[in-house]
């Protein structure tokens, strides 16, 4: 995996060296801002009682992969703004946004972090919006307290960081992430909570050098316990999110890197009407992606690899679909890319992918939606990037791509990622 996330966002003065620096950062799929993955990701009351409320079709995942992020920096956790958003359907659009901003004191050792998070995943899309304090204990540690406030006190979520750095190639950043902390006392709903959800999270990297590099990041919210009184139900949910990477070189001119993400989900619905579901009442999914990336670094950069993608969800689907069945998909894809036509601000970055898509899916009570498919898919993005800012190496992505399976318009992508 092709990260530079222990690097400080410098500030490179010198048209050159923002463009040298910025084509360096952006890496051809397992290089991304992974904000997704390694950040913290807490398990929410709207995910385990209402669920996901959109469907995935055939190309889904197709969009996603083509609508990733270009480069890796801001890494989660640094200043930064950086997002990405396309459509998806005539109807629905991929939007992952993040801003982070700190404001330290005279004093150089408290600060005051704004955050702005705007994602999705496979229990439907979220925001959260953190505000709270940092403190500076020396040059290697540091800590953080931050809530998402809302106006009924029983939403309020509570965030505890702390960011270790022994040296400047490795760095450890751990999290716990305490959601609906006053939701009994506070909260107006009648619901309650068994055992309110937490989150514990850690993310260690380490470079060894410029195409050297490793990470692990770990997700883990145990089991909670919510009883939904106005329905009758008791649901219990626990989920794991497990992300690592590698990337090292090959030779003087090319660099390999592998990146692995998992994702095991169990849920339980205890006291759902037989006439609701067939199954037990429980909920499980298993998600596994291995991502293989390969590309030059001189004299023109191509990259390539490939991507398998396996999603199993089985049993009762939540509010929002309100259905028990499964949905099982089976995905592999090629890709390949260069960097073309370089200008001094601006590139091209033309990406080919070819995959097959095998998709199952059948829904008890929404029969309608039932599919059984298996295809092969292409699309290509053909992505401009622009330097709107060199001192940062701020980068603007205006990314049209089309579909060549079917020979259309395949939706179009912006990107924006500002170190600040």
């Amino acid at each position: 995996m092709l990260r530079n996330s222990l690097a400080a966002s410098g500030r490179r003065t010198g048209l050159g060296a923002a463009i040298a620096a910025t084509l360096f950062m952006s890496a051809p799929v397992a290089a991304v801002a992974e904000s997704g993955w390694r950040d913290p990701h807490p398990q929410r009351r709207d995910g385990f009682v209402e669920g996901r409320e959109f469907l995935y079709n055939m190309e889904s995942f197709l969009h996603r992969l083509s609508y990733r992020q270009l480069s890796d920096t801001p890494a989660p956790g640094e200043d930064g703004l950086y997002g990405t958003g396309g459509s998806i359907t005539g109807d629905e659009l991929y939007l992952e946004a993040n801003l982070q901003k700190t404001l330290m004191l005279d004093n150089g050792r408290y600060g005051i972090v704004a955050r702005m998070q705007r994602r999705e995943d496979f229990d439907g899309r979220f925001d959260r919006q953190m505000l709270g304090v940092k403190r500076e204990f020396s040059e290697r540690l540091s800590g953080a307290f931050v809530a998402d406030i809302s106006g009924d006190k029983g939403l309020v979520d509570f965030q505890y960081e702390s960011t270790w750095r022994p040296d400047d190639s490795q760095q450890l950043r751990m999290v716990i992430v305490q959601m609906d902390r006053l939701y009994n006392n506070k909260g107006n709903s009648s619901n309650k909570y068994q055992r309110t959800p937490t989150t514990y999270f850690a993310h260690y990297q380490r470079r060894l050098s410029d195409v050297l590099y490793g990470d692990l990041a770990i997700n883990y919210s145990p089991n909670t316990r919510y009883e939904d009184r106005n329905q009758g139900v008791m649901i219990r949910s626990a989920q794991l999110r497990i992300a690592a990477g590698l990337s090292f070189p090959l030779s003087s001119n090319w660099v390999t890197g592998v990146d692995i993400k998992a994702e095991r989900t169990d849920r339980n619905y205890d006291g759902l009407p037989l006439m609701v579901r067939q199954g037990s009442g429980d909920f499980s999914r298993d998600m596994q992606q291995v991502t293989w990336s390969i590309e030059s670094t001189q004299p023109r950069r191509w990259n390539g690899g490939l991507r398998y993608f396996r999603f199993d969800e089985h049993g009762w689907f939540g509010q929002n679909l309100a259905t028990d069945g499964h949905n099982h998909r089976r995905e592999m894809y090629a890709f390949a890319g260069a960097t073309v036509r370089q200008r001094d601000n601006n590139w091209w970055e033309p990406v080919l992918y070819v995959g097959n898509v095998d998709l199952d899916r059948q829904f008890t009570q929404r029969p309608m939606d039932n599919r059984d498919s298996n295809r092969i898919v292409a699309k290509v993005s053909t992505a401009w990037r622009y330097v709107i800012h060199q001192q940062s190496g701020a980068v603007l992505t205006v990314n049209p791509t089309f579909r060549l399976h079917s020979m259309n318009f395949g939706g179009g992508n912006l990107q924006l990622h500002w170190p600040l």
